[in-house]
């Protein structure tokens, strides 16, 4: 990578200060340049990739990792769903985007999916070098909360099986009840019991009333579990 003086400097006082994602803007500060030669800059260091793009109007260095770019982006947020269940090794398909829980909503920016969840859900993660991630039992919980960004409900039971041996089950229950959601209770009793786990009755109690679908994505079959309350559509 051959820079010119100007961009060895420019490019050297943006690793100095540690940003992780940097706008024009923050060029302009660094520099103290006006807005066309911060651009030409960037335009620059993006050419000979020193730096890429990193949303709409951010860049980050080319070496710096999307899950930590993804993670800061949009604060608070940490990788989880899919994303989090390939990194555990407990999912081998790689997504193509990059799923984070978040409690501030955001559009799809770049290949990074926000997804929303209530303060109260906002818990169970980690960090992992400089990558802020949730842990492996958490990743499960919001994947049974939303299916979808975790491949659906046959892919999440998948994951649980092939992560039995290494999952905190005690663990992975007590957050179920934490989030305080019903289907998440429902689906992951289901799951445990159908894999041959008996110390469920923790679930069990708090399984609510009402009928509920395993598979949101899929229709009703009209296969009712009457013990998880629980039509078994996928």
């Amino acid at each position: 990578m051959q820079l010119s003086k100007l961009e060895d400097i420019a490019y050297h006082k943006l690793r100095k200060n540690g940003l992780v994602v940097f706008r024009i803007k923050d060029l302009c500060l660094l520099l103290n340049i006006d807005r066309i030669n911060a651009y030409n800059l960037i335009k620059a260091l993006k050419r000979k990739n020193a730096i890429k793009k990193a949303g709409k109007s951010f860049f980050a260095f080319s070496d710096t990792n999307e899950f930590v770019i993804g993670v800061t982006l949009n604060h608070p947020s940490y990788i989880s769903f899919w994303s989090a269940l390939n990194y555990y090794g407990l999912n081998d398909q790689t997504p193509r985007k990059i799923f984070l829980a978040t409690t501030k909503y955001s559009k799809e920016i770049n290949n990074f999916i926000y997804v929303t969840l209530a303060r109260k859900r906002f818990f169970g993660y980690t960090k992992i070098g400089e990558i802020v991630i949730a842990d492996k039992e958490k990743a499960i919980i919001d994947s049974l909360l939303f299916p979808k960004y975790s491949g659906g409900i046959r892919e999440i039971m998948t994951s649980i099986k092939t992560g039995l041996n290494i999952l905190d089950i005690s663990k992975l229950i007590n957050y179920a009840i934490k989030v305080d959601s019903r289907i998440v209770i429902k689906r992951l009793g289901f799951i445990l019991e159908n894999f041959g786990y008996r110390k469920i009755k923790k679930l069990r109690k708090n399984i609510g009333k009402g009928y509920e679908l395993l598979d949101p994505s899929l229709n009703r079959k009209n296969n009712f579990n009457k013990r998880w309350l629980l039509d078994v559509n996928g």
